[in-house]
């Protein structure tokens, strides 16, 4: 009988049907099913991802200068206002860098002293933009997870 079955094809056409028949039956709404979906529409239209140095929300960019309508709630709003001035603070000392390498190389080329003091101010600086642009980052992505949290499953 299972050799007639397997030689007819019966079985791959039961395989077949089943295959169909699991996944419609999976589609049937539930309560479950309906909080799951309107989850993941929140999640896909609402929610805010880093990528890089560039901001999603919806399957678009957002720039960064932006985002600050997306915080309203205090924690968030501060969190994101305090990154905001990290990174401000992080491209002037990142400028000043490039200025005081330049001004050093300019020096060292006139043979002028002060040179090796400029080199050493210049990487302090830089040095000192990496810190703030790290900080700024955490904070930024510490108030897009709460805002994101609170979107997903609301406020406290």
């Amino acid at each position: 009988m299972r050799k007639r079955l397997i030689q007819s094809g019966l079985v791959p056409l039961i395989f077949l049907l089943l295959g169909w028949v699991s996944p419609a039956a999976a589609q049937v709404l539930s309560p479950r099913g309906q909080l799951r979906d309107s989850l993941v529409r929140v999640y896909d239209v609402r929610t805010i991802y880093g990528y890089g140095d560039k901001y999603i929300m919806g399957g678009k960019q957002v720039p960064f200068r932006k985002l600050k309508t997306e915080f309203t709630t205090g924690i968030t709003s501060d969190l994101y206002q305090q990154g905001r001035r990290d990174r401000t603070v992080s491209h002037l000392l990142s400028i000043t860098s490039v200025v005081a390498l330049v001004g050093s190389s300019v020096l060292s080329k006139n043979h002028q002293a002060g040179s090796i003091a400029l080199q050493v101010v210049g990487i302090g600086l830089n040095l000192g933009s990496l810190r703030f642009s790290r900080r700024s980052n955490e904070l930024v992505d510490r108030a897009l997870w709460q805002r994101n949290r609170d979107v997903l499953f609301g406020g406290r």
